[in-house]
């Protein structure tokens, strides 16, 4: 029974001389080594510690290690004892050898450096106690990526402008005096009427699942997701925008204090992502790819002192389908997203404007 319990107490002893050893290479890493109170023996053969099982496993005098001085220091010594450990959560071991210097116990390496003239192996070290000019430390492996990784609910927040494409042509109806053969029409706008409030333009994005396929080491992904587009325009001139016909985009005869138009689409965005060091979370990244967005609303808020708080809801010859260049660039929290739209805010085919809108903003997202 005593040559029994002798490896056993020797390997206990070894683990907790490995927390000392650890704690004193500050240069790697530091791990904590907990025990729990009631860490007891499960049989003979196996310790329990939490929920870290070490096993000891013996072979006979005719294994590999039968010629080892270590091994016949006593006659009637146990030969080819093996210490397995391993994590009952795990379905695997966690404990294995890497090299005759390294042995890895789930993402630790623990490392072992000697002397050229006194190497001497792991198993004979656990059991015989023997540490003398041995120096451990214990580095902590990358963690292994997956290769689709999900990430839920992430968010942008930017500021929104559009480019003003129109035909001139369109403006021109405002001038008579200086047109004077073109009819008038008071309600019709020019370039000016259009100009938003920088200030007050916003876009805000919320992203309910994206996902990451690995293409190619990780470090070349296939970037997809869901989510909600959201533009406000905030006019400096009193636009406003009715369902009427003739009557959907035209200047009002109120000052509003707020004038906004409130667009929203349920967008698919694909990029392909780039990261050349995909285990450095503070590393750099960059994706480009497409965007296609259906509309799903879009609104008309105005605020003034005439008329109060007014809210028109409809699609103002607004386009259903919204195309996009979108884009992303981020060195390890810090993201930044860009988008230009590629087809008309407006339904060419009922109105005679064209906008062009882009928006540019800080991304809130775990990849």
């Amino acid at each position: 029974m005593k040559k029994i319990i002798a490896p056993l107490t020797l390997s206990l002893l070894i683990l907790l001389s490995l927390q000392s050893f650890a704690q004193n290479d500050s240069s790697k890493t530091s791990p904590s080594i907990k025990l729990v109170a009631d860490s007891s023996f499960n049989a003979n053969d196996t310790i329990r510690i939490g929920n870290m099982l070490i096993i000891k496993k013996q072979g006979n005098r005719n294994n590999d290690y039968a010629n080892n001085k270590y091994y016949n220091r006593k006659r009637n010594r146990t030969y080819g004892a093996i210490i397995n450990i391993t994590d009952r959560k795990l379905k695997k071991d966690t404990f294995l050898s890497v090299n005759e210097d390294t042995v890895r116990l789930g993402r630790l390496n623990i490392i072992k450096s000697q002397d050229k003239n006194n190497k001497k192996d792991w198993q004979s070290m656990i059991e015989d106690g023997d540490f003398d000019n041995t120096r451990i430390s214990i580095e902590r492996a990358p963690k292994k990526l997956k290769d689709i990784t999900t990430n839920w609910f992430s968010f942008d927040l930017g500021y929104a402008n559009f480019r003003d494409e129109s035909d001139q042509m369109v403006y021109l109806m405002g001038f008579p005096s200086t047109y004077p053969g073109l009819p008038y029409n008071k309600y019709w706008v020019n370039s000016s009427n259009l100009k938003l409030d920088n200030r007050k333009s916003s876009n805000f994005n919320i992203w309910i699942v994206q996902q990451k396929v690995n293409l190619y080491q990780h470090k070349i992904n296939l970037k997809y997701g869901v989510g909600f587009e959201i533009f406000n325009f905030r006019f400096e001139q009193p636009v406003s925008f009715r369902n009427e016909p003739g009557k959907t985009v035209f200047m009002d005869d109120v000052n509003f204090t707020k004038n906004k138009l409130f667009v929203k689409y349920l967008t698919v965005p694909v990029q392909l992502n780039f990261q050349p060091n995909p285990y450095n979370r503070k590393g750099f990244y960059a994706s480009i790819g497409l965007s296609a967005g259906y509309l799903v609303d879009a609104r008309n808020k105005q605020k003034s002192a005439e008329r109060g708080k007014q809210k028109y809801d409809g699609n103002f010859e607004l386009n259903n389908l919204r195309f996009a260049t979108i884009g992303e660039l981020g060195i390890g929290g810090i993201r930044l997203y860009g988008s230009y739209g590629s087809i008309n805010l407006f339904d060419k085919n009922k109105s005679n404007i064209t906008l062009f809108p882009y928006a540019i903003g800080l991304r809130f997202s775990n990849f």
